[in-house]
């Protein structure tokens, strides 16, 4: 740690963790000082989908964070497609998963694994807070592998699912080593609008400002006109998506979940005045899909010959949202796996691996 490293620890250090979904922008904030947290608050703004930009509320609310505290560090959490995990590192690793690393950044985890975004992906992310600035762009994957690493680990390949708003990430580990891992959307894509005219995959350039952390790896950005005392400065390769896992229609409707329609679940999204048991139909053809998606990925993982494959008896669910009885069930009868919840706070997460990113 650096001497202005360590002078900036006796001043107060706001960490920003956002989380966006179709409906909402969580803020959580910490505040830093003398090593200590001093300092924590939520701030949630309701947003209405589709949106081109960041909220003009939300920008305003994080100036005026900016104007408050010495410095500040703003970290978001990509929910888009175009990312993605694999067993190992390397041209060869990316070559054997069919994920072009000329078109991606990476960021290398435990010398094992490696978590991996597309330019595209980045660039609109760091297009969206282009007026407040960006520090940190967390993967999921991240989030997750410290989820787990704060468990005890499993010496035997386990399911491991984090459960947000709009997406969930399915990753097969071994302690620490990364089998298999997989993004899924379970909302709509639309509440963000890409814009790609800039953003040709073989005219993109390297994004720089991907720190990485011995203890938590993590894929960051930084803001240019930002300087930061940080070793092991690494950059994060593209996301490539699964087109393998992508399509559920191929699945056969024999499961207790098919008895609904899954075009009227969907049509509750979105609707105004909806009563409380629509609320819980929505959420149970949402657990529809989530359960549909993560069949698709274990069959993925047993019949793909790229992945050295063990029967899966056990599944551990981050729960960063809400997971109904119904879907517990569904895994524990028809998948034969037992299943353990932690409620989490993803956000809360997030700053803390921020700040150790800043200190270490």
């Amino acid at each position: 740690m650096g001497i202005r490293t360590v002078l900036q620890k006796k001043f107060q250090n706001l960490f920003v963790a956002v989380v966006l979904s179709e409906t909402d922008c969580i803020l959580r904030c910490k505040v830093l000082k003398n090593g200590a947290i001093a300092k924590t608050f939520t701030k949630t703004f309701t947003l209405t989908s589709p949106l081109e930009s960041l909220d003009t509320a939300v920008e305003n609310y994080l100036m005026n964070l900016q104007d408050e505290y010495q410095f500040v560090y703003i970290a978001f959490l990509l929910n888009s497609l175009g990312q993605g995990a694999i067993e190992g590192s390397g041209n060869s690793s990316f070559s054997k998963h069919n994920v072009d690393i000329q078109n991606v950044h990476n960021v290398t985890l435990y010398n094992q694994w490696s978590a991996y975004a597309s330019y595209i992906e980045i660039k609109w992310a760091k297009n969206l807070f282009s007026e407040v600035g960006l520090d940190f762009i967390y993967s999921p994957f991240i989030i997750l592998s410290d989820f787990i690493v704060s468990q005890k680990l499993k010496n035997k390949p386990t399911c491991y699912l984090l459960n947000c708003q709009d997406f969930f990430v399915l990753a097969i580990f071994e302690e620490k080593q990364l089998h298999f891992g997989a993004f899924f959307k379970t909302q709509s894509d639309t509440s963000f609008t890409h814009n790609n005219d800039a953003n040709d995959w073989e005219n993109e350039h390297e994004e720089e400002g991907i720190l990485d952390s011995e203890e938590i790896p993590a894929m960051a950005t930084e803001e240019d006109d930002r300087e930061r005392e940080n070793e092991g400065i690494e950059e994060l390769s593209e996301l490539g998506e699964l087109s393998d896992l992508e399509d559920i229609d191929d699945l056969r409707s024999t499961d207790s979940f098919s008895d609904i329609d899954e075009k009227a679940i969907g049509s509750f999204r979105g609707m105004e005045g909806i009563k409380e048991e629509d609320i819980s139909l929505e959420l149970y053809g949402r657990d529809l899909l989530v359960y549909k998606y993560l069949k698709t990925a274990l069959e993925e993982y047993y019949h793909n010959p790229l992945y050295k494959s063990e029967f899966i008896d056990e599944i551990i669910i981050f729960d960063g949202y809400e997971i109904s009885s119904d879907l517990i069930h569904q895994l524990e009868d028809d998948l034969m796996m037992d299943v353990e919840i932690h409620k989490v706070d993803v956000s809360d997460r997030m700053c803390d691996i921020a700040i150790k990113e800043v200190f270490k």
